[in-house]
């Protein structure tokens, strides 16, 4: 009897670290800069007069999505607009709820920005891209794949037009399923391990009358 009591802590206790663990905050970020390894297109196939209606087209025409041709098979999945003294950006898209852009270097002239992952439900790679655009200045785009991002890590951004140049806007592109958002993972362990309390006090209390 005290070995099954015993191993029945040992297990609620495993499982209370493990809720703990999927619960805890995230630790883990994809970092781009200018020089990571992506696809460059300079003011001389987006130039500033176009940039503003070229993001769909140009990711394409980049990744040589469909031969390069539009098919509207990408959807507008997310973006944020610099807006504000706060930093933080305005956002639009299918999952605009379930993420937060923080601008930051100065007001006037962001050139880092921190995309982070709130809550519900989170955008599904590999076939994904971001686009970060200035549109004043060469190149007016930067264009990534995001293939191995899994759609909760941070996307932290560094040095995009420093002193010369402006983040305008991240976006990201791609086919509009989802993923099971983790805090859904969290509440069934939370419940699973509640039963688990309920049925050990139930029995222990059985125990004591017998």
């Amino acid at each position: 009897m005290f070995v099954a009591k015993k191993i029945t802590k040992t297990m609620i206790a495993s499982l209370f670290v493990m809720l703990c663990g999927f619960a805890g905050f995230n630790v883990h970020a994809i970092v781009i800069t200018p020089s990571t390894a992506g696809i460059i297109l300079g003011s001389s196939l987006t130039t500033p007069t176009t940039a503003a209606n070229c993001e769909a087209g140009c990711i394409y025409d980049a990744f040589n999505i469909n031969g390069g041709v539009n098919d509207g098979s990408l959807s507008l999945l997310y973006k944020s607009n610099v807006s504000g003294s706060s930093g933080i950006g305005s956002d639009s898209g299918i999952f605009a709820a379930s993420y937060n852009t923080t601008f930051s270097g100065t007001q006037s002239d962001p050139s880092n920005a921190l995309i982070d992952y709130i809550s519900g439900a989170s955008i599904t790679c590999p076939d994904c891209y971001l686009a970060i655009k200035d549109g004043n200045h060469a190149p007016t785009y930067y264009f990534y794949d995001l293939a191995s991002w899994n759609g909760t890590d941070d996307i932290v951004l560094r040095d995009f037009w420093p002193k010369k140049g402006a983040i305008s806007h991240v976006s990201i592109w791609g086919a509009p399923s989802t993923n099971v958002p983790e805090p859904g993972i969290v509440l069934l362990l939370g419940i699973g391990l509640l039963g688990l309390l309920f049925t050990t006090r139930r029995q222990h209390s059985v125990g004591s009358f017998a």
